[in-house]
């Protein structure tokens, strides 16, 4: 492929910078090739017989074609026109291959993918898919490359703006998209990294007061002592790097182990009108575009309109008449990290077993870099996975990039510790044809075959058809000989390892309700003593509360209370904190007695406000206001000064695990009165919790009126909680050239969308996740919204969370964003007639002859 990108041609990004800042319609007009014509006809070789692309105001694709074949050429050809660069981006992720576009900046990306070893992974998954969803792949690659030949002189604009052609795409590609979602999907891999970060910096025995399991649950010092006797410093390195490379990762809007969304479905006993109800709104990156795209695909034996993956030709959430299916994260523990003790003899790498050692696993692995050399490294397995750390090796060339790697054992023969990497990937099945054949169901009762064969994924899939409802489970669950695996575990120990993988039976599940429905918001939705341990990162309880609670409120639920319960901003952990306050009142008085008498009454400010706040996240509200700001300073004041400064890899740490599960300061705050972390190590006296609960107070209320005025009632939540939309591209300028920050700088206008003020938080059912303790910006939100009511004579309604197009020409790149932010749920219709009236623009792909 030709090389080059927006990283790598700063000439050209200050030339189009210039252009942006004249007028950006005329990088409209620039761009006005590279896509589809909305109306017409085009001439495709590939194609057996015509196929029509009608499009809605939002761009949103209604394909309908003859035979499967012809529809898989079909929407190989609209995703490419929509998505090709994310497309792109995703597969190159997998492949270890990111730096060939970006530079030496993915170099960390690229090490860390292929110690992963991701591309094996999706080469496996293919192997075992059947020949028919293989063929319908291939006819899916050929229109994606029939398109990327039909606009070869008119590509999109990350590759205009370089001198990138990217190769033709395979089903392998596809296989790598697939990969990449589960990638994403998993969160213990970053949980358990960030663990041993906070473990350098307090030690194992503080260890898990910072790392609680839930609410009921005691915390995991059992988990912490098998890392008592080892030596956190010597990991630092290796840790830096696997964190940087998730990191880069995200950067690149690919999320990775984001903890969200909601699904639920109602039993027709429980509806208005006698049929069944279902709802999911996935919570994924904000990000520009966003991650999924919304199709509607038709052949004669077929029907389906949902959310798609740039890269894989099916729906993987939606509806199909008769049918319909949503997902949430089980929130699984399905990756482990073993510490190994590793040791080179006579020039090999060996890894200790018990009291032997044995060598590692060896392979070659060429990199190759934009504008730079090609380097080599070899990467390692050990019995227990491959060895992450590959990352250290790579030139210290930016603060992404960590040192190189010296094992203490080129200068004598201690042995240096490494991290092994199991997960549940590296397992071959035939979840691709699962989710395929899922997404075909006439009835429940027939997808309840099919979605016990989706091993690959670990989901909470929630399903409905007319009359039934259910819950299932999803995915493979590690049998473990010892612990649980929510921290590292000595890899050398037989003890720790994986005994094989329990049976789907043992997988959760329900079809029969007796409450009527079922719903899932990442939360424990078992018993703790439930015989098979799925997880000990659970996300908070409030959103699945407030699910229960609003579901089991009322039997006679339609669409409008479906579609209510998705906009819904309470935050249920509001109550619960009243309740503690009014408990504690006496000591919380006396503590706010001891603070200078201004910084006292603004306390008692605080405290007044929060004790009347009816948990309405409203972005107008200024309760919610300093609601959010307490939980800012409370998390501040109780674990800063003991993992701070606040660009130390524990503070990134700690408050990057707010996202992913739930939160220390969560669980602190309603409490945890004998934390060692109440005391503050930077004065004299010893603080107790309500010293810093008045503390906080006073300092949400003095932070209130800096940022917004000293008016109260001019105080506003959505004017510190920000929604904004940015690019890939965006997301990296901070470690990019000073020439290509500028010009970055002049396109933002052109590519990025926002600030708009945002309601919500991370424990309410329209979610607005962002870090606690650090800012205010958010950063997971519902990136879609789907309700089926049966009863509906049209019963599908599906929002997406910006733009169907990642063309920053096209009319179809930011209109979404209105319609998500204004809750103007729309139905995408399934009948002849409302199809032809709501897909109004009609193009035609027609065989060659």
């Amino acid at each position: 492929m030709r090389r080059g990108m927006l990283f790598g041609l700063p000439v050209l990004v200050l030339l189009l910078a210039g252009i942006t800042a004249c007028s950006g319609n005329l990088l409209d007009r620039w761009l006005a090739g590279s896509m589809d014509p909305v109306e017409g006809e085009l001439v495709v070789p590939g194609l057996a017989q015509s196929v029509q692309i009608r499009r809605d105001e939002l761009g949103i694709p209604h394909i309908s074609a003859e035979s499967r074949e012809d529809l898989a050429f079909a929407i190989g050809w609209v995703m490419a026109n929509d998505r090709l660069s994310q497309m792109v981006g995703f597969t190159l992720a997998a492949q270890g291959r990111l730096a060939e576009m970006a530079g030496e900046v993915a170099l960390p990306m690229d090490l860390y993918a292929r110690s992963l070893d991701l591309r094996a992974i999706s080469v496996r998954q293919l192997e075992a898919s059947s020949d028919e969803l293989r063929a319908l792949l291939e006819h899916f690659s050929n229109g994606v490359n029939a398109w990327m030949a039909a606009y070869a002189e008119d590509m999109p604009l990350d590759f205009r703006l370089g001198d990138f052609s990217p190769e033709p795409w395979t089903p392998l590609n596809s296989a790598d998209v697939f990969t990449m979602v589960n990638l994403g999907l998993g969160m213990n891999l970053h949980e358990e990294i960030m663990a041993l970060n906070l473990a350098e910096r307090v030690g194992t025995e503080r260890l898990p007061w910072l790392m609680p399991i839930y609410p009921d649950q005691a915390l995991p010092f059992d988990e912490a002592a098998k890392l008592a006797d080892l030596d956190m410093a010597a990991l630092r390195g290796e840790v830096a790097a696997v964190d940087a490379a998730r990191a880069g990762f995200e950067r690149l809007l690919m999320p990775q182990g984001l903890a969200a969304s909601n699904n639920w479905a109602v039993a027709p006993s429980h509806t208005r009108d006698g049929r069944s109800l279902l709802a999911n709104d996935t919570h994924l990156l904000i990000s520009q575009p966003p991650m999924w795209m919304l199709m509607h695909v038709r052949t004669p034996d077929m029907e389906a309109a949902g959310v798609a993956l740039a890269g894989i030709p099916v729906p993987v959430l939606g509806f199909n008449g008769d049918f319909a299916w949503g997902a949430t994260m089980v929130m699984a523990d399905a990756q482990d990290l073993f510490i190994e003790q590793l040791r080179e003899i006579d020039g090999v790498l060996h890894y200790r077993v018990q009291d032997d050692w044995q060598p590692a696993e060896a392979r070659e692995e060429t990199f190759h870099v934009l504008g730079g050399e090609s380097v080599t490294h070899t990467l390692h397995r050990t019995r227990n996975g491959p060895l992450i750390g590959a990352a250290l090796d790579a030139p210290p060339v930016s603060p992404v990039v960590p040192p190189r790697l010296a094992l203490a054992a080129e200068q004598d023969e201690r042995p240096t510790y490494g991290l092994a990497f199991a997960w549940t990937a590296y397992e071959a099945d035939d979840t691709m044809d699962a989710m395929f054949r899922l997404g075909q169901s006439r009835s429940l009762e027939e997808a309840r075959t099919h979605v016990r064969d989706v091993r690959f994924i670990h989901l909470n899939m929630v399903m409905a058809d007319a009359d039934n409802i259910g819950w299932q489970v999803t995915g493979r669950y590690p049998l473990r000989g010892a612990g649980t695996g929510q921290l590292p575990s000595p890899g050398w120990v037989d003890t720790w390892r994986w005994q094989g993988f329990a049976d789907v039976d043992a997988h959760p599940s329900d079809y029969s309700p007796s409450a009527g429905h079922v719903g899932t918001a990442n939360h424990r939705t078992v018993a703790p003593d439930y015989p098979l341990h799925m997880s000990h990162s659970w996300f908070a309880p409030q959103r699945g509360e407030r699910v229960d609670a609003l579901l089991a409120a009322r039997d006679d639920h339609d669409a409008a209370s479906m579609v209510a319960m998705q906009a819904d901003r309470h935050d249920a952990l509001v109550p619960a904190m009243q309740s503690m306050l009014r408990r504690h009142a006496g000591v919380i008085d006396e503590a706010m007695a001891t603070l200078p008498s201004r910084r006292a009454a603004q306390a008692r400010d605080a405290l007044d406000l929060l004790m009347n706040f009816d948990g309405d996240m409203a972005p107008e509200s200024a309760a919610a206001a300093v609601y959010g700001v307490f939980f800012h300073t409370l998390a501040r004041n109780t674990f800063l000064d003991e993992l701070g400064p606040e660009d130390s890899p524990a503070w990134d740490a700690f408050t990057r695990m707010t996202l992913l599960s739930y939160s220390a300061i969560q669980d602190h705050l309603l409490q945890r009165e004998d934390s060692p972390f109440w005391n503050n190590v930077n004065t004299d006296r010893s603080e107790s919790k309500w010293d810093i609960v008045a503390l906080s107070l006073a300092d949400a209320w003095q932070y209130c009126r800096e940022r917004m005025g000293r008016d109260p009632a001019n105080w506003a939540w959505g004017d510190l909680h920000t929604y904004t939309w940015q690019t890939a591209a965006t997301q990296m300028k901070p470690w990019l050239s000073r020439t290509q920050r500028w010009g970055l700088s002049w396109l933002d206008g052109y590519l990025n969308r926002g600030p708009y003020p945002a309601g919500g938080n991370h424990n309410t059912l329209n979610v607005a996740g962002y870090p606690l303790g650090r800012d205010f910006a958010v950063h997971s939100i519902p990136a879609m919204r789907m309700v089926v009511d049966f009863a509906a004579e049209e019963p599908l309604q599906l929002v997406n969370s910006g733009g169907q197009s990642g063309n920053p020409a096209s009319p179809h790149y930011d209109d979404g964003i209105e319609v998500w932010l204004g809750w103007q749920n729309r139905t995408l219709p399934f009948g002849r007639d409302a199809v032809q009236a709501h897909y109004n623009r009609l193009l035609v792909l027609r065989p060659a002859d």
